[in-house]
């Protein structure tokens, strides 16, 4: 049964918060509890059973690791092909053909992988089922109850690496209760967990610097590349009263009607998962319009919505983004990219300084000069100001999964 803790704290006077941070409080009590059993019924226990929580494909950035533990004989990885709980009105809303679209993703690569959601009763599969050891998420958001960490801490130790790369300070980083509940957080690095620390209620106990298991890509790629893609990858805030990171309203038409222009170059259209709904869901246009757009991307380029894009971001020779993870991410291959900048944008410590080294267009008359000089004439000045930063941060340099797994077995 749920119980609305938030409405009856308001109806008696006490406030939202009243029995909403008592209950929050009783579930971190229990997990604590639970963790010592867990820990202790997990002590010499190998194999592993790690099962990976999974409901959206195009997210997925743990390959690395999930690879380095097939290659252990300590552990026994699981993909859970999922549903989120986003309710129908939601952006984010799932459809069974989601479900069965991100199952063959992982099953044509001949991955070991389960589905989390019986598609016959239209219902979540508790993870208990699984018998998992390890549970790794990788998003904070629309994770079912069953599935999630209060009720799976009973059986299993819960990590927590998010499929972005931070490149914000907002609470909504460190302080939900989805951070307050699960045992490890994995942190890119020193910059971001001395951020989080201080302002989360366990000082950041649960904070572990490991690098990001996406950009293991760089550490472990050995491939010869060609650079021949043009990279639009836009964010999916495009209105709202919200943070709002896209520029799509000032530059998704600009930015297409230029790709039509110069068919010459090999464009790929890259938008953030929740785009396509959020631009019919929101209002911003009917679905209709959104169809007409995607369809007018598809007519000119490539549209790319699957989560392993590592090899197109080496084989391309500039991205056109505001996604904040993509800034990161990208910034490894040391290629130019137009960051279009909008007013919420301020970034963190560490994104601040790699977006220096970016071409930063905040408004039409500079992405038109940045699309000429750089993208047309293949101006750079900024390479060298990009070698220096990369040197610094040394990205190339840390294998994450390596670091994941060393912790997992100190920790046990």
């Amino acid at each position: 049964m749920y119980i609305d803790y938030e409405k009856i704290g308001e109806i008696l006077g006490f406030g939202k918060q009243f029995f909403y941070e008592r209950k929050v409080a009783s579930n971190c009590a229990y997990i604590k509890k639970n963790i010592k059993r867990v820990k202790k019924r997990l002590k010499n226990k190998f194999p592993l059973k790690v099962v990976f929580y999974v409901y959206d494909s195009s997210r997925w950035k743990s390959q690395s690791l999930y690879d380095l533990m097939t290659q252990d004989e300590r552990f026994e990885p699981l993909i859970v092909v999922t549903k989120n709980a986003a309710p129908e009105n939601n952006m984010n809303y799932q459809m069974q053909e989601d479900i069965k679209k991100n199952y063959e993703f992982f099953k044509s690569r001949r991955m070991n992988v389960e589905l989390g959601y019986d598609m016959e009763k239209d219902e979540f599969i508790p993870f208990e089922k699984f018998e998992p050891d390890l549970i790794f998420y990788s998003h904070p958001w629309y994770v079912e109850t069953s599935q999630g960490p209060v009720v799976c801490s009973k059986f299993a130790l819960t990590y927590y690496v998010p499929y972005y790369i931070s490149d914000t300070e907002e609470f909504f980083e460190y302080d939900l209760r989805f951070h307050r509940y699960i045992h490890r957080y994995y942190v890119p690095d020193e910059i971001i967990k001395n951020f989080y620390a201080p302002k989360m209620p366990d000082k950041g106990a649960k904070l572990r610097v490991v690098g990001h298991p996406q950009l293991d890509y760089y550490y472990l790629d050995k491939k010869e590349h060609q650079e021949k893609y043009v990279i639009y990858a836009p964010h999916w805030t495009v209105c709202g009263k919200n943070i709002r990171y896209g520029t799509f309203d000032w530059n998704g038409f600009e930015i297409l009607e230029f790709a039509e222009k110069h068919p010459e170059l090999n464009w790929v259209f890259k938008p953030h998962p929740a785009l396509y709904r959020f631009l019919f869901t929101s209002g911003y246009m009917s679905q209709k319009e959104a169809d007409e757009y995607y369809a007018r991307w598809e007519k000119t380029g490539m549209v790319y919505d699957t989560g392993d894009y590592m090899d197109l971001f080496q084989d391309s020779k500039l991205m056109i983004t505001d996604c904040g993870s993509f800034l990161i991410e990208y910034f490894v291959t040391g290629k130019p990219c137009i960051h279009l900048k909008s007013e919420a944008f301020k970034g963190n410590d560490f994104v601040r300084e790699i977006c220096n080294s970016y071409y930063e267009a905040s408004n039409l008359e500079e992405l038109r000069e940045f699309l000429k000089d750089v993208l047309l004439e293949n101006h750079d000045p900024k390479k060298g100001e990009r070698n220096r930063v990369l040197a610094k941060l040394s990205l190339k340099d840390t294998y994450c999964a390596q670091n994941i797994i060393e912790d997992l077995l100190r920790d046990l």
